[in-house]
């Protein structure tokens, strides 16, 4: 029932005659807490007559004041896709090289595709956890001569992440070899306080998500961080009203009820542990994750449609991994206590 990205099709539903509140959706790794009813009103209240700011202006003050980056070295987007294919296409001419550090988010190779780049990726080893070795990728990135080297931190599907003193490694090397390298940080906000800092390092264009830290995924937002005139660079490739005004109020909205949302992404981060420790003790393999998801390993490519099918017809839906290489696991994103329980209870009854 869902598609390459997760998530179930509302279509999908409707045609099979199933209310979409009625599933429980792991196969998506958004925050599960709810807006509160004063940002539901700002939504709701929204100017919808009239065309929004093109420059998102009030929204990327808002960002600059709640992270630090100068408001020239930001640029809303219409969801880190949106930002993912404006600077393939600012970036790649074809038959340029772009490195892909994975099993990772597919949008990467498809955005490198349609600017006709040669793509090489960088697959990390399960073996190691999936943990993605800094040298091997910057020796990548010299052989290939790469334009683009694409990382994600933690990274989806497997939950890895990079220290600061391995972005910053490959940031020197990207810097040496005229390569851009992008940071996508979508799920940041889950990771354990202290593992990843809240920085952004020069020459690196960091990629932020609204939709995953606020759960709002039906507006489509986020924003870039990244020097002044790659900014400048990819407003020209940008669509005017690119973010809607419903989505640029709910951002600003929810940064300046930030608090809030901090203490959401902190129960997030318990309940993915408290998975993590309930899928553990069934026996199944479950690997570190700094994100608000589980990369879990069930068997093989049969043992996963078993289990997917079997959970289905408690409307559970879970993320088959195949679409990433990683035949044989699922990805579980974070939901409630509740919802958590029920999935345990599934699973525990599948297994037995």
């Amino acid at each position: 029932m869902s598609g390459k990205h997760g998530g179930i099709n509302p279509w999908d539903l409707k045609e099979a005659g199933i209310n979409p509140d009625d599933v429980k959706d792991f196969s998506v790794s958004i925050n599960p807490v709810p807006l509160p009813e004063s940002i539901r009103r700002v939504i709701h209240s929204s100017a919808l007559y009239r065309y929004p700011d093109s420059q998102s202006r009030a929204l990327v003050e808002a960002v600059s004041r709640k992270y630090g980056p100068s408001i020239d070295e930001i640029l809303a987007v219409n969801g880190t896709s949106q930002g993912i294919f404006l600077i393939a296409g600012a970036f790649i001419s074809p038959g340029d090289s772009v490195i892909i550090v994975g099993p990772t988010y597919s949008e990467y190779r498809d955005a490198s595709s349609v600017h006709g780049a040669r793509i090489v990726e960088y697959r990390s080893d399960e073996k190691n956890k999936f943990r993605p070795d800094c040298r091997d990728i910057a020796e990548a990135v010299k052989r290939e001569n790469a334009k683009i080297l694409w990382t994600c931190s933690p990274n989806n599907p497997t939950g890895t992440w990079f220290d600061d003193e391995q972005i910053d490694y490959l940031a020197e090397v990207c810097r040496k070899q005229g390569c851009r390298m992008v940071l996508d940080e979508a799920y940041r906000c889950f990771a354990p306080e202290g593992l990843i800092s809240d920085r952004f390092v020069d020459g690196v264009i960091h990629l932020r998500s609204m939709t995953k830290d606020f759960c709002i995924p039906g507006l489509r937002l986020g924003w870039l961080r990244a020097d002044t005139d790659v900014v400048e660079r990819l407003m020209k490739r940008q669509p005017d009203w690119s973010v809607s005004a419903p989505a640029q109020d709910a951002g600003e909205a929810c940064l300046n009820h930030l608090p809030y949302f901090q203490k959401s992404w902190l129960e997030t981060r318990r309940q993915t542990d408290r998975m993590a420790r309930g899928l553990s003790g069934l026996g199944l393999t479950v690997f570190p994750t700094a994100a608000n998801f589980l990369l879990v390993r069930i068997g093989d490519d049969a043992a996963v449609k078993r289990l997917s099918s079997r959970l289905w017809k408690r409307l559970i839906q879970v993320r088959d991994c195949a679409s990433f290489g990683l035949e044989g696991c699922i990805r579980i994103g974070a939901r409630t206590p509740e919802d958590i329980d029920f999935l345990l209870e599934s699973i525990k009854e599948d297994l037995s």
